[in-house]
């Protein structure tokens, strides 16, 4: 075939002559890829695309992300907002930082998780900035667990479904553990001790619960660190709630315990300070007995994969941690608490429905099949007819629940109970005429022939 001036570099062969017309291969996407959903993103988006509506032009009421900034009415301290206008205007934090962090960042995160009284003791270098909690999750499960060795991690159900994401995308076998409902979700011991074995890589520790609202005991938490110990392996400790605790209880930093066994705490600012946008999170190895060393160094190379994280929030970071002050972030517990109540006691005079009251963190648990023992149908109804949205516990492992956020202001949270009971009225009463017309279906077919 003659050679056309008008072909591009593309059309031509090496030889100078046109390609023929042949349309290009499907190319196939990595498998780990392809394992990886964020099932929390998809169930909001399956939910809000519904093309059924009976809402009578309501406005939507969105109780699903545990995103503090949604509506406004927690609002991040000006300190924290001040620390990053100076990093930004100090013309010092535009270039790269150390793929591990800065480091007076780094030494402001072992301050905060210094605690000489309990002989806790962080240095700078057992500490790695990552981008956002999540982010720390996955190096830490990357770091730790070997898809070619047949090995598995243990996660709790309920849990929070990035972890299986995580999980999924590395290729591991998942194993999870029940938490119990009668003992304020706490830890099944004799279930987490029996499903190890040697293949386990390690157990996954969240606390306080996303999404039970649960807080643990420090002797609760000694009990699990000393299976961790027994059974030789580590914990990883998502503590992106720790503080989040309400009166009355308390609960220590897994790294803080009596019990010494090797831990990687996982943080960031993006719950406690209100700034999941920020993306600055961080990862903290404690290691007593030196058993993670070669993990460390897995850990230091995985951060080179994006060359650090945001080095504005990095260079603020000391500020933040230092100067937003204990009294602002209890002012934001307070509204919390007194949102969960209010909540849980409207829930009660709900037919049909049972709510756990929160212990801590931003979410409850709410029992609804006394509704739909589906609660995919039922969080699909719930948006259909009232525009509330909820997720269905079957993401978070639990069948037959709904989580919600409860960091709304208090009006919308109040407007979301009304249209919950208006809902559950009228789906019981539908059960129940459905029922009542089966019981008077079944007597009728009884009855003799007169």
């Amino acid at each position: 075939m003659a050679s056309d001036k008008y072909a591009t570099f593309n059309d031509l062969d090496l030889n100078g002559e046109v390609i023929e017309d042949v349309e290009f291969r499907e190319v196939i996407p990595a498998l780990s890829a392809m394992r990886t959903s964020n099932k929390i993103r998809e169930i909001v988006e399956a939910l809000t695309s519904s093309k059924t509506s009976n809402d009578q032009g309501k406005e939507v009421i969105s109780l699903s992300l545990g995103d503090p900034t949604t509506y406004g009415n927690l609002v991040v301290s000006e300190k924290a907002a001040r620390a990053v206008a100076d990093a930004v205007m100090s013309g010092i934090a535009n270039g790269y930082a150390p793929s591990t962090g800065l480091k007076t960042a780094r030494e402001a995160v072992a301050k905060f998780y210094m605690d000489p009284k309990k002989g806790v003791h962080v240095e700078p270098e057992d500490v790695i900035l990552t981008s956002g909690c999540s982010h720390a999750l996955q190096m830490t499960v990357t770091a730790l667990v070997d898809p070619s060795g047949n090995q598995n991690i243990l996660l709790p159900r309920p849990g929070f479904p990035l972890y299986n994401t995580i999980a999924e995308h590395v290729g591991v076998e998942i194993r999870e553990y029940p938490l119990d409902p009668d003992r304020d979700w706490e830890v099944d011991l004799d279930a987490l001790d029996q499903l190890m074995d040697s293949r386990t890589a390690a157990i996954l520790i969240n606390n306080p619960s996303n999404p039970c609202g649960s807080v643990y005991s420090e002797r609760h938490l000694e009990e699990i660190a000393s299976i961790s110990r027994k059974r030789q392996v580590p914990i990883i400790a998502d503590e992106i709630y720790n503080g989040f605790c309400f009166t009355g209880l308390d609960s220590p930093l897994m790294g803080s315990l009596r019990v010494k066994t090797p831990v990687i705490s996982v943080g960031g600012i993006s719950k406690k300070y209100l700034v999941p946008g920020w993306r600055l999170g961080w990862l903290v190895i404690h290691d007593a007995d030196n058993a993670l060393k070669k993990v460390r160094m897995a850990l230091e190379r995985l951060a080179t994969l994006i060359v650090g994280p945001n080095s504005i929030v990095q260079t603020a970071l000391p500020k933040i941690l230092a100067n937003v002050d204990e009294p602002w972030f209890q002012g934001i517990l307070s509204i919390l608490e007194d949102n969960a109540s209010l909540v849980y006691e409207r829930l009660k005079l709900i037919p049909g429905i049972k709510a756990d009251r929160p212990q801590g963190s931003m979410f409850m648990l709410v029992n609804v099949r006394g509704v739909n023992p589906d609660d995919l149908t039922f969080a699909r109804d719930l948006f259909d007819r009232q525009r509330i949205i909820v997720l269905p516990g079957t993401v978070f492992g639990v069948p037959g629940f709904v989580r919600i956020t409860f960091s709304a202001p208090k009006h919308v949270l109040m407007e979301a109970c009304d249209r919950l009971q208006e809902y559950c009225e009228g789906s019981t009463s539908a059960q129940t005429h459905d029922a009542e017309m089966n019981d008077s279906e079944c007597s009728s077919l009884s009855s003799p022939l007169t």
